[in-house]
């Protein structure tokens, strides 16, 4: 069954690094590789959904990545001091 081995690939290559955290880029790599394996022609129904939910779990790491780079943000203040952001 050729569409459900390249949506397992793309699952695999999602669940591989686990052990070690995904940077932004390669989140955005993976986004990437589900967005183009939905919009090909032989893809069924179950795997657009198998890829939405990937997708959809990629999304909320990816999220909370930035959510912490921005609190470890300074910025500068008035009076030319480094403040948390």
């Amino acid at each position: 069954m050729p569409r459900r081995k390249k949506t397992e690939e793309v699952q695999a290559q999602q669940e591989a690094p686990q052990e070690q955290e995904l940077t932004i880029e390669e989140t955005f790599e993976r986004l990437q590789a589900l967005l183009a394996r939905m919009e090909e022609e032989d893809v069924s129904l179950e795997e657009s959904f198998d890829c939405y939910e990937q997708g959809m779990k990629l999304l909320r790491a990816c999220n909370d990545k930035i959510d912490r780079v921005e609190q470890k943000v300074l910025k500068l203040s008035e009076d030319g001091s480094l403040e948390e952001f």
